[in-house]
């Protein structure tokens, strides 16, 4: 038997997906700017350029952000 229900897990994993994301064109935002002297490499980045980068982001945060809204309402 499982101890919780589904869709708590449901609403966890999805959070942990809208995180990596955000993650990870964070990190190609962040490669972006030209004060920093340590980049990530490009691998481990999302986005491909600022701009994607950026959609990428703001799509993540919509996404955790109704996703915890779903998760409070259900609560």
């Amino acid at each position: 038997m499982d101890s919780y229900p589904r869709w708590v897990r449901l609403t966890h994993w999805l959070n942990a997906l809208a995180v990596l994301v955000m993650v990870t064109s964070g990190w190609r935002i962040y490669n972006a700017s030209p004060i920093f002297v340590f980049s990530f490499p490009k691998s481990t980045t999302l986005g491909g350029w600022l701009g994607g980068a950026l959609q990428w982001h703001f799509a993540a945060m919509w996404f955790l952000a109704i996703n915890g809204m779903t998760y409070l309402l259900i609560n």
